[in-house]
This record gives C-alpha cells, sequence and structure tokens, in this order.
C-alpha cells in the first residue's frame, strides 16, 4: 500500500515541523512540508492536521511469558505485543532467560518458540547471561552472530539469575571484542537477600517491608560497581530499570568522567511513589518488583536526568502477574510474591501527559528517550526509532487532545490489573503503523497476528 500522511506536525529527537510523510510499502520514501504532488499516486491519504508524527516507539525492556517465582506470567508473544502496538510501541526487545543447566542455544530456541506466528510488532531478544564458562563464553559469540548483540547479568536473585563479579567482567571483556552492550540488572544481592531473612526472622511479612529489602544504596552501590566493570574493560554498560537518586549520581560520575555508560528508567520509577506499598487489602503486592518503587525525591531526581541527558532511555520492565492467582502466593509473605508490573501499552502516553505537557521533558527529548535512543544503542537505527527516507514506515499519529483514563477494564493486557487505574491521559495514539500496515486506528486493533518480525541487530552502543 501507497499512502501519504498530510499535515502533522512530525516530532524527531532534534526538531519538530509541519509537513507530510509519503510511504509506500513498509518503507518510508519522502518526508518534507508538503508533498501534495504525490496526492494522485497514493491509495490513501491520511489527514494529520492538528496531531503531532512519531517514530514508533521502541521498548527495550519487556518480558513476555516469562516463568519466574514458580509462575508464568500474563502477557505472552500475541497479548503483549497487541498492548505495544495499542500504546505507539512498534518494536520491543525481550529477554531470552537461560535456566542453569540450560545453553544459550537451548534457551534462545525456547524464546523462538514462544515468539512463533504470535506478534503483531517486531521484536527482538537481550540474551541473559545466568551462569558462565568456557563453554557459555564460546556461545555468546554464536548468539552475537545470530543478530542478538546486547547481553543481560544479574547482580541479584543468588542462585538463580547472579553471576559474580569475575564472571561479569570476563564477559564484558568478551563483548568488547564482538560490539555491543552490556546491560545490568543493578541491585546488591548479597544484601537483599540477608535484610529480606532478616525481616522474615522478625516476622515482618507485609509488602511494606518489600522496598526495604533494597534500599537505595545497595542498588547505587551496584550501579557504581558495573560501570567501573565496564570501564575497566572498555566495554559499553547499561543500567536497566534505574529508580534511585543514588543510581543517577553513579551514572553523572561516570559520564562525567568521559565513560561508556548508559542508562534507562521506567514510568513507575517516575510516577508511583513506595506508599503504595502500605495499601490495605494485599494491595500494596500489584506493585511488587524489584527494584522496588521509591520516594518521590527519587522521581525528581529521575525526571532531571531525563531532561539533562544523563539517563537515555524510558523501557517498561513490562511483566505482568495476576493479582487473584498469582500475587497473592504472597500474602502471607512478601518474598514469595512474583515481581512485576505493567506498562507496554501506557508508556508513550504516560510520558507526554505527565512528562511532555508538564513541562519537565520536550517533545523532542520525549521522541528521543522512547523511539531514537533506545534503537541507536540496541542496532536497531536508522530502521527504527526515526521518520526518514529509507527508514521502516513505524509510525505513530499521536492525538495531543485525546482523553482517557487508564483501567484493566480497557487495557489490552491480559492481566487482571493496572498499577496505573484511574491515571487521566491527555493524549495517545490516534493511528499506529507497523511497517506500513495500518494496526490500530481510533481505538480499534487491526493488528496482524504474526506479522511482526525478528530483528537482526547490529552491534551498536554509542556514543549517546
Amino acid at each position: 500500500m501507497r499512502f501519504l500522511i498530510k499535515g502533522a506536525r512530525i516530532v524527531g529527537p532534534g526538531e519538530s515541523f509541519v509537513g507530510d510523510c509519503l510511504v509506500d510499502g513498509e518503507t518510508i520514501s519522502a518526508v518534507g512540508t508538503d508533498l501534495s504532488n504525490f496526492r494522485d499516486s497514493v491509495d490513501k491519504v491520511f489527514n494529520a492536521r492538528g496531531k503531532w508524527l512519531l517514530p514508533g516507539a521502541v521498548d527495550v525492556h519487556v518480558h513476555l511469558e516469562m516463568p519466574f517465582m514458580g509462575t508464568v506470567s500474563q502477557d505472552d508473544y500475541e497479548s503483549g505485543t497487541e498492548c505495544a502496538v495499542a500504546g505507539g510501541t512498534t518494536s520491543l526487545i525481550d529477554f531470552c532467560l537461560p535456566a542453569q543447566d540450560q545453553t544459550l542455544t537451548d534457551a534462545l530456541a525456547v524464546w523462538d518458540e514462544k515468539a512463533a506466528n504470535k506478534a503483531y510488532c517486531d521484536y527482538s531478544y537481550h540474551m541473559a547471561i545466568t551462569h558462565w564458562d568456557e563453554s557459555v563464553k564460546e556461545e555468546v559469540k554464536q548468539i552475537h552472530a545470530h543478530g542478538i548483540t546486547s547481553f543481560k547479568v544479574f547482580t541479584a536473585y543468588k542462585g538463580a539469575l547472579m553471576i559474580p563479579d569475575d564472571a561479569i567482567f570476563d564477559l564484558m571483556q568478551t563483548v568488547r571484542k564482538l560490539g555491543g552492550l552490556v546491560t545490568a540488572h543493578a541491585v546488591n544481592g548479597d544484601v537483599l537477600n540477608i535484610k529480606a531473612a532478616q525481616f522474615a526472622s522478625e516476622g515482618k511479612l507485609t509488602t511494606h517491608y518489600h522496598p526495604l529489602c533494597q534500599p537505595p544504596v545497595a542498588e547505587g552501590e551496584s550501579t557504581g560497581r558495573i560501570l567501573e566493570l565496564g570501564q575497566l574493560a572498555d566495554q559499553p554498560a547499561y543500567i536497566v530499570h534505574m529508580t534511585c537518586r543514588e543510581a543517577v549520581e553513579e551514572l553523572s560520575r561516570a559520564r562525567l568522567k568521559g565513560w561508556k555508560s548508559y542508562g534507562e528508567t521506567c514510568p513507575q520509577y517516575l510516577l508511583l511513589d513506595d506508599s503504595v506499598y502500605d495499601l490495605p487489602n494485599f494491595e500494596g503486592a500489584k506493585y511488587v518488583l524489584s527494584p522496588p518503587i521509591r520516594k518521590k525525591h527519587d522521581q525528581d531526581a529521575l525526571w532531571g536526568a531525563l531532561a539533562n541527558g544523563i539517563v537515555q532511555t524510558v523501557g517498561t520492565d513490562h511483566v505482568t502477574f495476576n493479582f487473584h492467582g498469582q500475587k497473592d502466593l504472597g500474602k502471607e509473605d512478601f518474598r514469595k510474591i512474583p515481581n512485576g508490573l505493567n506498562g507496554l501499552e501506557e508508556r508513550l502516553s504516560l510520558l507526554y501527559t505527565y512528562g511532555v505537557a508538564k513541562g519537565k521533558i520536550t517533545e523532542n527529548r520525549w521522541v528521543e528517550v522512547c523511539c531514537t535512543n533506545p534503537a541507536k544503542l540496541f542496532g536497531l537505527y536508522p530502521k527504527k526509532g526515526v521518520i526518514a527516507p529509507g527508514s521502516d514506515a513505524d509510525l505513530v499519529i499521536f492525538d495531543p487532545q485525546k482523553n482517557s483514563t487508564i483501567s484493566a477494564q480497557t487495557h489490552h493486557s491480559k492481566c487482571d490489573s493496572n498499577v496505573y487505574e484511574g491515571f487521566a491521559l491527555s493524549g495517545g495514539p490516534s493511528h499506529v503503523f507497523v511497517r506500513g500496515h495500518l494496526s490500530f486506528e481510533d481505538g480499534e486493533f487491526k493488528g496482524v497476528r504474526g506479522r511482526g518480525k525478528f530483528l537482526r541487530r547490529t552491534a551498536a552502543g554509542g556514543p549517546i
């Protein structure tokens, strides 16, 4: 299909202007202030006057159909990518998580099977490194050649996902020779385990104690340690889901020194505070994730870091568990509550409503952290994350006048609750195109199941 989007305010990472966009098949063919001469040669014209045109958003922190804590998250590649498209996200990166006794190749086959013929939008994986030896080290090279150029380490979840510093450093040196990013869940796992055990021995097992097991200083310490290891290895390091002022300070210090260091935060850390853990009737369980939600002053630190370029991206860490039947597994002990919450569908509109519209970040910075920077850092640019000739026609017509209220009754997730329940939105997508295919229009989902394809990525990773 060949179509023209007319009269939109085209918002990019560096500038905004009123103009037109011509799409031919799956690719952007032309962008300009007036492409009226193409009117007679297209199949359809979309009038976007009064609306904005954005590149399709890229969410580089998603967990779909993830096994965790004895259960499996609700959203799979069908419902998860439906959430993504409905919210203006047209590409995502999931995490392939090998079991302790599983090879990286076997884990990749499991994730490929999960995704096969289900996805409504394009996707890729980060490969998690959950154990380390010479055979895994060799497999990293094979996985990289497959187009998976980012690798995830955990400094928490000892005995399950966590690997020691010597393994992290060896991985960093290995990836440096190949090119790409090492990403890290940075919380001091030893502190977490000891404090959780202490609380349990004292009978302190309500959700109130969940954030107290992972104090901000433990996140700051681990963030600083990962960035130091990256500098020593001369390897770009990326901290996922940053939550607090202490982590921001460590990233700021590293970047001011010129280190190849990057950071991500998520909407829950920008918009929620730790009072949620004291909600009555076990409601606090809905907000249990790791790292936990922090204080209001941490929100201020994160918004500032987004605005000034210290933090480069906003992901979601979308991993959904039902309140009834999953979260309530930990009703008597917070340590047994499956960690995770939603955000894939809500991210773009939340950042507009509570960031752009309130003057905390500019419209161009919004596009940069939700679309362009994720694509650049993770080897998808310029096919993704930008409106330019030759790029994939992943496009969002965004209506800044669209008013709605978030609710589990209307979201596209399979989850029975939504942590943003009742949040008012002052803008949202009216049309979403995935490689030129109109997949969402005025509240109606029109995606094609299985149309999303696996994205082989290049070894990007800065500088930003």
